[in-house]
Parts: structure tokens; sequence; C-alpha cells
């Protein structure tokens, strides 16, 4: 929990200066993809590829679920619903909801108590997919609306993310030895790297914060509303399973995103609305740890 606040901390920390001092905070703007690469890169580093060996029976028939609900059925259920209720806020709501379970989710599913190598095998599979089915649902729902072309789309995403991931194999293959030291300085790095994220991308939107505050406080709220459905998406599809399906697992694998990497994406092709939304979610995702413990809480008093 120390950490989750310490992130959360440095979060703010990183959107405070870059609204308040503009100018300043602006050095970090250009370095802001690079800057998610390695986030990446380290991430990948955490990762066991080796769960992915031997995926079959029952493993890949969850892992399958998971993936196409986090993909497709939820990115597609929660942008219907925003269509209507939030027709602004649709596109960024798709954006947030359609991107990869989370780098991190392995981390909170530990944390949680959720089985963290089915976790990470659907963190691999969506990141691994994420490229064509995020631009392929932005085209297909918000088409007409939209003037990006369908194909910078996905080199950006697989840009941003095959190159960390191959050079994460790479060292791991190369220069075992390094990966204690990396492991043991990793938090600070992603601690001053997240911060320079949210640097350069709140400088660059600082003039639209300022003037559009009702605005602001309505897109934290709605990323509040998006990450207690897409929790709820994961328990209710495992009470739907009858057992089957474990819903904290896809309680984690909903709720705990690439949110960054929808802030780097979305800072390159739309704006500000999305990459700010993707941005506000840092709030609410470390927050669920609380709701979602509390509904776990509540399952296995009532079971016994």
């Amino acid at each position: 929990m120390g950490r989750d606040l310490v992130l959360i901390a440095v979060c703010l920390a990183g959107i405070l200066g870059g609204v308040s001092i503009p100018e300043t905070a602006a050095v970090f703007s250009p370095y802001v993809l690079q800057c998610m690469m390695v986030i990446l890169f380290l991430s990948f580093l955490r990762l066991d590829f080796k769960a992915l060996v031997g995926l079959g029976g029952t493993a890949l028939f969850e892992v399958a679920v998971w993936s196409t609900l986090k993909l497709l059925v939820l990115p597609i259920f929660v942008w219907s619903v925003c269509r209507l209720v939030f027709p602004d806020y649709a596109l960024a709501v798709l954006l947030l909801a359609g991107v990869s379970a989370g780098v991190t989710a392995p981390f909170f599913a530990g944390l949680l108590g959720a089985n963290v190598e089915r976790v990470l095998q659907v963190v691999v599979i969506t990141s691994l997919l994420v490229p064509l089915t995020l631009p392929s649902l932005a085209r297909l729902l918000m088409g007409a609306e939209l003037t990006i072309a369908y194909w910078p789309m996905v080199r950006l995403l697989f840009l941003v993310i095959f190159i960390p991931l191959f050079l994460s194999l790479g060292m791991r293959r190369a220069m075992p030895a390094a990966m204690p030291y990396l492991a043991r300085y990793q938090f600070p790095i992603l601690l001053v790297l997240f911060l320079s994220i949210n640097l350069g991308v709140f400088a660059t939107y600082a003039d639209f914060l300022r003037a559009h505050i009702k605005e602001v406080v309505t897109i934290i709220v709605v990323c509040c509303c998006n990450a207690l459905v897409f929790a709820g998406s994961g328990f209710l599809l495992g009470r739907l399973s009858g057992g089957r399906l474990k819903g904290l697992d896809g309680a984690v694998l909903m709720t705990y995103v690439n949110n960054v990497l929808i802030v780097v994406f979305a800072a390159r092709f739309f704006g500000p609305t999305e990459p700010l939304m993707a941005a506000a979610y840092l709030l609410p995702l470390n927050v669920m740890l609380l709701p979602i413990r509390f509904v776990v809480q509540c399952e296995t008093k009532y079971c016994h």
C-alpha cells in the first residue's frame, strides 16, 4: 500500500507541475513516447513468458475468454453506454477500455490473491493483440468521425510495445546478471518515468485544463465510473460462468490496464480529452484496491 500511495503522490505531482509550470515541464513533452517504452521494457523484464508454454485445456479457455472480454466485449459495451450518456467522451472511453491488460496487473493480482499466472498470460496475449484490435475498434465504431488513418495508429502501437518486448527478451538472454540490479532500482526508476510523462503530457494541455475546470472534473468522474464497471465486469462474468472463471482474476485484468500507453497513443493522434482521461485514470486505478478487496472479503464471508 505504501508504494501505491507514493505512486499516486508522484503522479499528482506530475499533473500539478505540468499545469502550474508548463513552460518548465514542457521540456519533457518530446520524450513521453520514449519514457513509455522504457516503462514497458522494465515491466516486460518481470514477466515470465514461459507461462505461455503448454497453454491448453482449461487455461487456454480462461485466457481466451478474458482476452476477448478485455479487448472486444468490454470496450464496445462501455463505448455504447457512453455514446448515449456522454457522447463527447465516447472515444476516450473506448481507448481506455480497449487497451491491453496492464503490465502491473500481475503485481496487483498477487496483492489481492488472484491467480498471478493466469493474469500474466492474459497480459502477454492482450499486449500482443492490442496493436491490431484497438485501432480496428476505433475505426469501426468511430470511423466517420476520425480523420486519422488506420495504419499510423497500428505502427505506433507496434513500435511502443514490440521494441521494449524484444529488448527485454534479448537482455534476459544476453545479460541475466544485470536482472537483479534492475529489479532493485526498478521502482524509483518507474517513479521518475511516470513523473516525466505526467509533466510532459499535462504541460501540453495546461491551457486547456485551466480553461475547462468543469470538464476536467467530469473526466475524473467518468474515469471512476469506468473503473467500477471494469472491476464489476470481471466479478460478473465469474458469477455467470458458474465457477469456471475466477471473478477476481477478471476484476484485476479489467481494472489494471496500460492506461499510460493510451496517454502516449492518444497524445499523438487525438486530444486533448483522450490523453487526459487516460492520465486521470491513474487515480481510480490505485484506489480500486480497496473496493476489489472489499468484494473479495464479502464473497469469502458469504461462501463460508
